[in-house]
């Protein structure tokens, strides 16, 4: 590593020139010899400082200038008269960070320079080879060159005290108990240390020993060393010495904390008393008791063990220890077994052998029933399906006698009912002609004097043929996204237009799982399978993709499952209608009911076949209806508002309500306009009464219609399931007495887009018929 350090300029005195240290360790001199010279016979001020040895060490500096607009230019440290630096602090150029060097063959990257107040040279992992005489040179950029001395001393501390014992064994890789009442003698010996240690003894916080001795020592090669020892006995060990903390301390500085070695003292003790503490007279099995035994004496605190008879008790027992006293704490649950027998508490010492002491309490018992419960031996669990007869077993052990047995389904309390298949006697339990509602969990519970106790829990599993579970009904996907998104309908309803296909999901539930499945459609009252073709099956789902061509494909299927139980008794229903988005919301109006609160009304149009609902959108905002009329708040309309009428196909076109017009009607009434509805002029409600009137005119007009039309002689057809569907001329030329004409929605067929979803119905003129549903 090699430094080069220029400074020139017309009032500098001096150039120092740091070229690079060869591996050969030669050196070119830094400055001129004169200079230096005249500069080391100038008195410099010395400092002294210390350090420890592996910790860091700070050889201070004054680096401050004492002209204010003066600074630091450059910092040097040699040691003692060497003339080439150890150290470098660069600060000449003002533009970037001051350059930090420092020699490899000494410091290294162990020292750092930090031009704070005071400035510091920081030396990490100090050695004693660090110790001696250094100085610092501080050239400043207009004020002379200062230098400073610090006499640096590196204090060596000794090494960690070992303790022996009297046998010569290390007591840090010995864990030995002693007596009571015996001597302790313990020697400490501590190596090195510049200076020479002290060596002193503490029991607990308190010294014992200050009197140590020094002599020379020589290891295995013949190198020789300082060793400082120091012998301490302890007589007549009591109580008190147990768990005490003896430590020995060699001490050279305070600057750093001083090696210290703690032994802690062991008192082996044997235990003087144990009691079982708490003793009954009785007990019942079945309960949990807590059972406490004491011991004292012993040191180190007794071992308490738990005896039933002459077997150990496995069950862990609490250990509370608090001054010479030692606590077990059982938490124990007798049983019948344990009738006459003796409980035990034993306290022992592993270190004094045949010192255990033991205390004895004789167990009576009284215990609750001892229940279990068991299906017929004859029964195979397995197979037990419904109408089959089941009966259950309870056995029950008891002292006293108990006088009380139930039965308990999933929880809920049996009753003897032989007109419901359910018999009670003795200790058992029929059930006859069981249903899949019979499955479940079964208990039975007995009581004595002691209490009741619960038996084990039976599970009784019926095989069941296949039940319908649920039907579900998809949407087209089409529509999933749609805004607004598609009105559910009734789950056994599904709508679909001519050669659109739909997915009917049927699951059932059955016991066993695995089934089969079979599709029927029924249509004017004829039955038929479909093809399996037509349909998937997995576990207990299936799935039909149905897809209606003529008028003949509407009706409703049926999808029957079986099992090895037998087939369902009834299958899910799915009828199917042809139906379509509903038409758009006609005659829409808006009105002020009271200050920005706006009331939209309009006239629901044909629902598509399928049941609808309504929806306004405005922005971010929706609100449904169950009829086609809303209430909105708009004191600050910012969007117009869409309305549509929503079925399970989708939603029809939009009728837009006008931003401006809904804000000149929500803010009339804030300037004192009268415009709400309820205070329309007489002539207004004359005008809404005839209206009232001409309405019930036209019902009764369509109401003869459609009787005229019924009474119409038709084609003779087989019965068939009701279903809504649409139909065209077609259809009306065969006598189709579902279909009533209504000239209104002819007219609006006529002119909306939605005649396109039914190419064959639609209407040409007002006065061909509209389908309806009968």
């Amino acid at each position: 590593m090699s430094a080069v350090m220029f400074c020139a300029s017309s009032v500098i005195y001096f150039v120092i020139i740091l070229t690079t240290v060869n591996a050969a360790g030669s050196r070119n001199k830094l400055f001129d010899d004169d200079a230096l010279n005249n500069e080391l016979d100038r008195p410099i001020p010395v400092i002294s400082e210390q350090g420890v040895a592996g910790q860091k060490g700070i050889l201070p500096c004054d680096i401050q200038p004492r002209d204010a607009n003066d600074a630091v230019s450059m910092v040097l440290w040699f040691k003692e008269a060497d003339g080439e630096p150890l150290y470098s602090y660069d600060a000449r150029n003002r533009l970037g960070k001051a350059k930090l060097w420092s020699a490899p063959q000494f410091w290294g990257n162990r020292a750092l320079f930090r031009a704070t107040s005071p400035a510091q040279l920081l030396v990490q992992d100090l050695r004693e080879s660090d110790e001696g005489v250094y100085r610092c040179r501080v050239d400043f950029r207009n004020s002379p060159t200062r230098n400073l001395k610090v006499n640096f001393t590196v204090i060596v501390p000794p090494s960690k005290p070992i303790i022996y014992d009297a046998k010569r064994r290390d007591m840090s890789k010995l864990l030995e108990a002693y007596a009571e009442g015996a001597n302790l003698t313990l020697v400490c010996e501590v190596h090195g240390g510049r200076p020479r240690p002290s060596v002193a003894w503490y029991l607990e916080s308190k010294m014992i020993d200050a009197s140590y001795e020094v002599r020379e020592s020589h290891g295995s090669k013949g190198e020789s060393s300082t060793l400082t020892t120091n012998r301490v006995t302890l007589e007549r060990l009591t109580r008190r010495h147990h768990h005490a903390r003896l430590a020995c301390r060699a001490t050279n500085t305070a600057l750093a904390s001083p090696p210290t070695t703690t032994v802690i003292i062991e008192l082996n003790m044997k235990p003087l008393t144990v009691e079982i503490m708490n003793k009954r007279k009785t007990v019942s099995a079945g309960k949990k008791y807590e059972v406490e035994c004491k011991s004292t004496g012993s040191r180190p605190p007794a071992n308490l063990s738990w005896w039933r008879g002459a077997k150990p008790l496995q069950k862990p027992a609490k250990v509370l220890q608090e001054g010479g006293m030692s606590v077990s704490i059982l938490q124990w649950t007798p049983s019948v077994e344990d009738e006459g027998k003796h409980l035990v508490c034993r306290a022992e010492n592993p270190q004094l052998p045949d010192a255990g002491i033991e205390d004895k309490w004789k167990l009576e018992v009284h215990f609750t029933p001892i229940v279990s419960l068991r299906m017929g031996s004859s029964l195979k669990p397995e197979e037990i399906k419904e109408g089959d007869d089941v009966y259950f077993e309870c056995n029950v052990r008891a002292n006293p006698r108990s006088h009380k047995l139930v039965w308990f389904h999933e929880g809920g309390e049996l009753h003897h009912n032989v007109s419901g298949g359910i018999v009670l006697s003795d200790h058992s339990l029929v059930l006859q002609g069981i249903t899949r509602e019979s499955a479940g969990k079964y208990t039975c519970l007995a009581a004595n004097t002691e209490g009741k106790e619960t038996s084990n829990v039976v599970n009784l599993n019926v095989m069941f043929a296949p039940i319908c579970k649920h039907v579900l009904n998809s949407v087209p996907s089409k529509f999933q996204n749609a805004t607004p998104p598609p009105f559910n309908v009734p789950e056994e309803l599904h709508g679909a237009l001519k050669h659109e296909t739909i997915e009917l999901v049927c699951e059932v539930e059955a016991s066993p799982t695995s089934v089969t499945f079979h599709w029927t459609f029924n249509s004017s009252g004829d039955l038929n399978d479909l093809s399996p073709s037509k349909y998937t099956s997995e576990g207990t789902v299936s799935r039909l993709n149905y897809t209606p061509a003529t008028d003949m494909d509407y009706g409703t299927l049926g999808c029957w499952a079986r099992n090895i139980v037998g087939q369902s008794k009834q299958p899910c229903f799915y009828q199917v209608v042809a139906a379509g988005r509903p038409y758009p919301l006609q005659n829409c109006t808006a009105f002020n009911l009271s200050g920005a609160l706006i009331r939209i009304s309009c006239i629901e149009g044909f629902d598509g076949g399928l049941p609808q609902k309504f929806v306004a959108v405005s922005s971010d905002q929706r609100w449904e209806s169950a009829f086609p009329y809303w209430e909105l708040d708009l004191r600050k309309p910012t969007e117009a508002v869409s309305l549509y009428a929503v079925n399970a196909k989708g939603s029809s076109d939009p009728v837009v309500m006008d931003n401006v017009a809904l804000r000149s009607i929500a803010w009339k009434n804030v300037a004192g306009d009268p415009v709400s509805s309820v205070d329309m002029s007489p002539i207004l409600i004359g005008l809404g009464g005839t209206a009232t009137g001409l309405g019930l005119i036209v019902t009764g007009v369509l109401m003869a219609l459609w009787r005229r039309h019924a009474a119409t002689p038709a084609k003779p057809k087989p019965p068939q399931p009701t279903i809504s569907t649409f139909a065209g001329k077609g259809d009306e030329e065969d006598g189709n007495p579902d279909l009533i004409p209504t000239s209104e929605l002819g007219n609006h067929l006529e002119s909306s887009p939605y005649t396109d979803l039914f190419p064959e119905d639609r209407i040409s003129s007002r006065a061909e018929k509209c389908p309806m549903t009968s």
